[in-house]
């Protein structure tokens, strides 16, 4: 929803060097043509696609971003190193811009936001300007640590220069260019389709403060990322298919490497946030607003156990629960944003402000529905990190 007073959109320059490279590449992949059709080169495409595409979504986003497994440094510096093949900067720059994105998810801070800034900024525009390109170490400490990582991040376009070169010289043109190139097309489009497409297009089972949506073509194009709504609304899980029926693709080799003794520690969804999918998306306003004093006082509540928790939680369960907190305060702007609008509306007269009262109102209290939940998980996590401190206290 735009505020009354809603400014211009404001676009930061994209780097000429980045749009001559990502231009290349595309032209680059129609050399296919050049080498002509193969089936043997489709299923190369393919499976390099997917390859990669496991690295960039079980590695730069489930693990490094959301921390939702352990690995051991070896495993964790090849994930990386295959993640980085894919042609999307460097690891700690990837998962710093991820986190970044969970805690102002489609508010305006929000680097990548349809919502914001329109479909094809958040598809590729904003990831060739000069402003994004920086690290932010602050919000990595977990990751900024490792030296061979942040090798890896100085060093971007290595492995993937590394990849084309071996490809190259197994399987000749076909490699480097059904294996390569049109291969790194596609999953850039797969991968960006997840920031753009999935705030925009499917379907919405939780109530998150952001627009994040569900859609099985999606899930099954980009390994289980299109599950969006689910991993916005629960993102600490290694799952982003909630139900049996949510295709996976990246769970399921998860799966299979903890069973080899790779992956340990993985986090699964509770029972109880599968439960709760759909509870409020249907919710009539009359319902909601029924309900709003309680609400109101339950936040309140939970506002006060929180700040007893906060320190100590912190200390305790570090990225899981500074991740709950960043959704809480994103879901408490979204609610104040609205609360103003809702004062600066009530100034005006006539019948179309009094529309307008009547449509704040329902989304305060949906909102006010939105912090709520983000408090519960944010407490629950608190107090699941520090259960042993709390039974002796």
């Amino acid at each position: 929803m735009q505020s009354a007073t809603a400014q211009p959109v404001v676009y930061p320059k994209i780097r000429p060097g980045a749009a001559v490279g990502f231009a290349i590449v595309h032209l680059a992949a129609l050399g296919v043509f050049a080498v002509g059709f193969s089936w043997k080169g489709v299923a190369l495409c393919l499976v390099s696609y997917y390859v990669r595409m496991f690295a960039i979504t079980a590695g730069f986003h489930r693990y490094f971003s959301h921390r939702t497994y352990n690995l051991n440094r070896f495993w964790q510096f090849m994930l990386a190193f295959l993640g980085q093949t894919a042609a999307q900067k460097g690891v700690l720059w990837w998962a710093a811009n991820h986190r970044h994105h969970h805690k102002y998810s489609d508010q305006p801070e929000d680097l990548h936001s349809p919502v914001q800034r329109g479909f094809w900024w958040s598809h590729m525009g904003w990831i060739m300007c000069d402003e994004y390109s920086k690290v932010d170490y602050k919000s990595i400490p977990d990751l900024a640590k490792y030296p061979e990582l942040r090798f890896l991040d100085r060093n971007q376009y290595m492995p993937t220069m590394l990849y084309a070169v071996a490809l190259a010289l197994t399987f000749g043109p076909m490699g480097l260019f059904y294996g390569y190139f049109l291969s790194t097309v596609l999953l850039w489009h797969g991968t960006f389709s997840i920031n753009s497409v999935m705030h925009v297009f499917g379907k919405r089972v939780y109530p998150t403060t952001d627009d994040s949506r569900n859609s099985f073509i999606f899930a099954l194009v980009t390994m289980g990322e299109g599950w969006h709504n689910n991993h916005h609304h629960y993102p600490g899980s290694a799952a982003q298919g909630f139900r049996w029926w949510q295709l996976d693709g990246s769970y399921y080799v998860l799966l299979i490497a903890e069973k080899l003794g790779i992956v340990k520690g993985m986090r699964r969804v509770p029972a109880r946030i599968v439960e709760a999918a759909g509870k409020y998306v249907n919710a009539t306003t009359a319902n909601v607003s029924t309900a709003g004093d309680r609400v109101h006082e339950k936040i309140e509540q939970l506002s006060i156990r929180w700040a007893e928790l906060k320190s100590s939680a912190q200390i305790a369960a570090h990225h899981a629960v500074d991740e709950y907190e960043a959704a809480t305060e994103s879901a408490a702007a979204r609610l104040r944003q609205l609360e103003a609008d809702y004062a600066a509306a009530k100034q005006r007269a006539g019948a179309a402000a009094y529309k307008r009262l009547e449509e704040l109102r329902a989304e305060i209290e949906k909102s006010r529905i939105h912090l709520l939940e983000a408090l519960e998980r944010l407490i629950a996590a608190a107090e699941l990190a520090l259960g042993p401190q709390l039974a002796t206290s």
